[in-house]
């Protein structure tokens, strides 16, 4: 005689992954050495590439706004090297899409960054608005040392740990680098991290920012975003003097 039992089984928040954008980074440098013949300096261009994770956490008539980590836009070690000359961003969907992406806001001490993007429309990772309890299922989006493809992407999940200070969460995700940025969510799909470091002897445990302080950078950023938008519409309805082109 057999009996049957219902077992629940977690469902993968798969709605997430349409908010799930690569952040690409060009770093454009001039290497230089001495030439001990002439006395002189030997400059070569070149350039460097990377790659992190994000996902559009807001939207507006011109596109959307994507969260990602603030070492995966900018980073610190770069602005202090004088051969780095300069740098460009952008995003790819999971349709392989690319788009131009700019700099709206950082906060290194959190390790976050938003970016602006234009013409991009993507459905947008809406953000938990409770406060999250040890032991919360976590699922998350990510590329990996870059793995991504057409309509692939890798899915992971764990737990919330608890935070190890006021302004670091802990999760149970694998990463590697590539994975920077990405989102954590519940679920039902809601934002509650994003992941910017891993331990590097024990790569099953990530960081990501307090999660409190993450939905204020998030609210914060949308609110520079708008403004600055507002502005620079404004200027533009502004007329021109004659003669003045």
């Amino acid at each position: 005689m057999f009996s049957t039992s219902c077992v629940k089984t977690d469902h993968f928040p798969t709605h997430t992954i349409d908010s799930f954008v690569k952040v690409k980074r060009i770093s454009y440098i001039m290497r230089c050495k001495q030439d001990p013949e002439k006395g002189e300096s030997i400059c070569m261009p070149t350039i460097a590439r990377s790659s992190g994770s994000g996902a559009l956490v807001s939207k507006g008539s011109l596109g959307g706004l994507i969260l990602t980590a603030a070492h995966v836009c900018d980073s610190m070690e770069e602005r202090l090297d004088p051969s780095i000359k300069g740098f460009e961003l952008s995003v790819v969907d999971m349709s392989l899409k690319e788009y131009e992406a700019s700099i709206v806001n950082l906060d290194y001490d959190l390790d976050a960054c938003i970016l602006a993007v234009e013409g991009i429309d993507l459905p947008k990772v809406p953000i938990y608005e409770g406060r999250l309890v040890e032991g919360t299922k976590a699922y998350n989006v990510a590329a990996p040392v870059g793995i991504m493809n057409k309509n692939m992407v890798p899915l992971l999940d764990g737990y919330y740990m608890g935070n190890d200070t006021p302004h670091r969460a802990m999760y149970t995700i694998p990463a590697a680098g590539g994975s920077s940025g990405s989102p954590i969510v519940n679920s039902k799909g809601e934002l509650i991290g994003m992941i910017h470091s891993v331990n590097i002897r024990f790569p099953m445990i990530t960081v990501s920012p307090e999660f409190e302080n993450l939905r204020k950078f998030i609210t914060q950023s949308s609110k520079i975003y708008n403004f600055e938008l507002q502005k620079k519409l404004s200027l533009e309805l502004i007329p021109k003097a004659p003669g003045s082109d």
